[in-house]
């Protein structure tokens, strides 16, 4: 496999889960793929996601040695800035899905160029303008706070 840029890339949202995804993998991706999502436009940027365990050390007094054990995995908090436009329907679903304070989450549908496909479920916890300046784009910034694997499908 070659490697790609990110150009052609999409992201997207889905409505609100009414519960918690399927602890089997296998369960929870036909869960994702069978749902609707609606693209969000003009996306600028994605940042960084993925699992990281949290660092678990000991300290053995016997022989000082530091050891690190995996704790929680955190697949962390994912920025994605967009050209603000409000009449676009996936800017307004994240818009609502900022607002709303259930406890379920949103599912989000990463797909790149090369047709991999990356599910999550996470809640949009943030979404503010940026770049307010006199020759520049205006921008809004979603931050998704990841609450599940990441669930990659190949083509």
């Amino acid at each position: 496999m070659s490697i790609n840029t990110g150009a052609g890339t999409r992201i997207s949202i889905g409505a609100r889960l009414t519960s918690d995804l399927p602890a089997v993998q296998a369960d929870a991706i036909t869960l994702l793929e069978g749902l609707t999502y609606v693209e969000v436009g003009e996306v600028e940027s994605v940042g960084d996601y993925g699992d990281e365990a949290s660092d678990v050390s000991f300290t053995g007094l016997s022989d000082g040695r530091v050891r690190h054990l995996k704790g929680a995995f955190d697949a962390g908090v994912m920025s994605i800035v967009v050209g603000l436009d409000a009449g676009d329907a996936g800017q307004v679903a994240m818009a609502v899905a900022q607002r709303d304070r259930s406890r379920f989450d949103y599912p989000i549908k990463i797909e790149y160029v090369d047709g991999t496909v990356d599910y999550l479920a996470g809640k949009v916890m943030s979404s503010r303008k940026t770049n307010l300046q006199n020759s520049d784009v205006i921008r809004r910034n979603y931050n998704i706070g990841i609450n599940s694997e990441i669930y990659e499908v190949e083509p």
